[in-house]
């Protein structure tokens, strides 16, 4: 997933124009790529912040759930039974 929709120059460019209406043939194509994908990156992230919610709702939004206390310890010393379990005798 992406973590921007625009990059740091065209941020600048961007508020530029808003502040003082600064505006070159850079900007202007700014504005035919907002025009032609308003609707796609709008729906993308109202669906974001669906998920978000969701998964504040389900307690992992601050991060990977983990195992209740106890039970990784567990789980630790079966893997470790398991991995290092004694071979057969050698011929």
């Amino acid at each position: 997933m992406r973590s921007y929709i625009f990059t740091e120059s065209e941020r600048r460019r961007l508020r530029r124009w808003l502040e003082n209406g600064e505006e070159d043939d850079t900007t202007r194509m700014l504005f035919v790529g907002v025009r032609r994908n308003l609707n796609a990156l709008t729906g993308d992230l109202t669906l974001m912040s669906r998920v978000a919610r969701e998964l504040s709702r389900r307690g992992r939004f601050a991060g990977r759930s983990t195992l209740p206390r106890g039970l990784s310890s567990t789980l630790r010393r079966a893997v470790s039974a398991l991995t290092l379990r004694p071979r057969g005798l050698s011929t």
